[in-house]
């Protein structure tokens, strides 16, 4: 099995001052068996004594609302995702802070790339303005009271991010400048670019081991 990325970032995360509770949400039926969901609570646990795993659902969205559920005492939910491993733990203190006085924060960057639209052959049809255009990062953190509107209102709808969910019960999203270091693993050319960037010391992880 590979070695869940984002537990290396937990002891870090955990020692901002901003987080008093982790739980790790994950579904055993995209992991493949109930064993990987107890080796992850396993390591997340080695790493952060007082952390909970709580069992995901077959989507992203129901995940989020199991850690919801469970976090019951929680007044403001981080929700981070595990394939951006090196997310500075100045980032989500910075999240927490926004969201408990707005409501809500999101981790993005404004687009820098020029955006083009095209056709299913892959012809340009059409340049679209990046101005106001931003990429969506984790953490996304919320106040409970806004999550817990949310996933009224949504019911049993899905979503690509916790954001989409809560824009779509019609409450604001406040995006934070995220930053570049932060990642996603998605490929196998990712986690060769992430090996290169922990090899030459220039991400902050030391407890990480990616293979």
């Amino acid at each position: 099995m590979r070695r869940p990325r984002f537990a290396g970032r937990v002891p870090s995360i955990a020692k901002t001052g901003a987080v008093c509770a982790i739980l790790a949400a994950g579904s055993s039926t995209r992991a493949g068996t109930d064993k990987i969901t107890a080796d992850l609570g396993a390591i997340v646990r080695s790493r952060a004594p007082d952390a909970s795993v709580v069992a995901g659902g077959q989507t992203r969205t129901q995940s989020s609302w199991a850690a919801l559920a469970a976090a019951h005492d929680a007044d403001i939910i981080a929700i981070h995702d595990s394939a951006r491993p090196f997310v500075p733990p100045s980032l989500f203190a910075r999240c927490v802070e926004i969201a408990r006085a707005e409501g809500s924060a999101v981790a993005g960057l404004p687009l820098a790339d020029t955006v083009r639209r095209a056709d299913e052959a892959g012809v340009a049809i059409e340049e679209v303005s990046r101005e106001g255009l931003w990429s969506a990062q984790t953490p996304q953190v919320f106040q409970r009271a806004v999550l817990e509107r949310a996933r009224v209102a949504v019911a049993d709808r899905s979503f690509g991010d916790d954001a989409a969910a809560v824009r779509a019960a019609g409450l604001p999203v406040r995006m934070v400048l995220g930053e570049r270091r932060n990642l996603k693993i998605t490929t196998m050319e990712d986690l060769a670019y992430a090996r290169e960037l922990v090899a030459k010391g220039l991400v902050g992880v030391p407890a990480l081991q990616i293979r």
